[in-house]
């Protein structure tokens, strides 16, 4: 007798989607892949959209999964098919559109949606999330036809990077951040710093330690009120204040939330054939101690991997989550990892212009750094921290200090990790 062909469903179609469906092909060749995607698009680059509003690139080349990726592997693609309902006991999804789709393994990549603004005026136009391309595509069409100021709503990396390409479209720009700085989940005060004055000499006008109380306009933005009392004029706002995991497709399942998808070392969740990854999961991350959700790209595409071959039954382990970041804003980069304040700091870090270096020690180990306008070793610190090597804060400094020549003995204590630096 034939044997029956496993059918694996995944939901979700970014980065961890992805990369856990090139994982099962890559062990099991004949296997059912099926992908629902809440989206009518082909797999594409979240982290790319603010280039698409700034015109830097177009929307093809946002595409990470071209039609051609799904036919070459066998995946069937279900675009526009949302999981309504997850049932365990049958071993099925149901979605909103009434189909039903059932699993042998099934993979739990819903992502997570923006947060919203729970104010008066939140419902009138020309107010966008930046979460997908048709979010994307409104901003970039709305920029196109109106040249009143933006208002940027939030401090944290959409924040920032939507700042940036409304620079590159030459667009007024008011920034309102409830926090005293921006980035503050990824830098320090002065790192921050280095930031904000670099937005500020571009014109930028920045609120800090303010809040959105209500939106104004008859059917169209049109300003907002501030809670110190003042107005802004604005035909367009960009809100980006955090994200929440999408679970609604999981109540009454018996998985384990916390507010995400608690997974273990496999990326499995506590029911049986069921994964999550992405940026609904919570693994384990090594500098908490406990599982927590991090929102970063190249975690979800790494635990999409290490969930995808479990789903086959080849054996993989995940590491541990490390909150970390890397990117360049204005033509300065930066690269952060783990803790940004502890008692035992760097003592001889560098600030030189936009060149700022500073690592948090404890009981002997590294626990995070932060390096901007230079990040080289940044790998090897990263390493450093994830195998929590025993090192001394003089050493550090010493190669830090010294460059390229003393960097060999660095990379002897980081092992052969190396990643978003040399």
């Amino acid at each position: 007798m034939k044997e029956r062909l496993r059918q694996y469903v995944i939901v979700g179609n970014s980065a961890a989607g992805i990369s856990a469906a090139k994982e099962i092909r890559r062990y099991d060749p004949i296997g059912q892949i099926t992908i629902l995607s809440d989206e009518l698009t082909y797999g594409y680059s979240r982290v790319m959209l603010p280039l698409y509003i700034a015109r830097k690139i177009s929307k093809g080349q946002m595409t990470i999964a071209p039609r051609t990726f799904y036919s070459s592997l066998g995946i069937r693609l279900l675009r526009g098919e949302s999981a309504e309902v997850v049932d365990p006991g049958a071993q099925k999804v149901h979605t909103r559109k009434g189909r039903t789709v059932p699993y042998d393994h099934l993979l739990i990549a819903t992502g997570a949606s923006p947060t919203r603004l729970a104010i008066s005026g939140a419902d009138l136009e020309g107010i966008h999330y930046l979460r997908k391309v048709s979010d994307a595509e409104a901003i970039h069409k709305e920029l196109s036809l109106w040249s009143d100021p933006v208002l940027v709503v939030g401090g944290g990396l959409v924040g920032v990077k939507t700042v940036e390409a409304l620079l590159a479209r030459k667009r007024k720009v008011h920034w309102v951040i409830s926090s005293q700085r921006i980035l503050s989940q990824m830098l320090d005060r002065t790192a921050s710093g280095l930031f904000l004055k670099a937005f500020e000499k571009n014109g930028v006008e920045v609120h800090l330690q303010t809040d959105v109380m209500a939106f104004e306009g008859k059917g169209w933005l049109k300003s907002a009120l501030l809670s110190d009392g003042g107005a802004l004029p604005c035909g367009l706002a960009i809100i980006g204040k955090g994200v929440k995991p999408n679970i609604d497709c999981l109540a009454e399942t018996g998985i384990t939330l916390n507010p995400g998808v608690l997974v273990d070392q496999r990326m499995a969740t506590n029911l049986p054939s069921i994964f999550a990854a992405g940026d609904v999961a919570e693994p384990f991350d090594v500098i908490q101690g406990r599982n927590a959700g991090n929102a970063l790209w190249p975690l979800a595409v790494e635990g999409g991997r290490i969930a995808g071959s479990n789903m086959t039954g080849v054996q993989a382990v995940f590491s541990g989550a490390l909150r970390m970041n890397s990117m360049e804003v204005l033509g300065m980069r930066v690269v952060s990892a783990g803790e940004r304040e502890g008692k035992e700091e760097g003592k001889a870090f560098r600030r030189e212009g936009t060149v700022y270096r500073k690592m948090v020690f404890s009981e002997g180990k590294l626990k995070g750094f932060i390096l901007t306008g230079d990040i080289r070793c940044a790998g090897v610190l990263t390493s450093l921290i994830k195998n929590q090597t025993e090192v001394s804060a003089s050493l550090l400094e010493e190669v830090l200090g010294r460059g390229v020549s003393y960097r060999p003995r660095l990379h002897r204590l980081g092992g052969c990790i190396q990643v978003l630096g040399t």
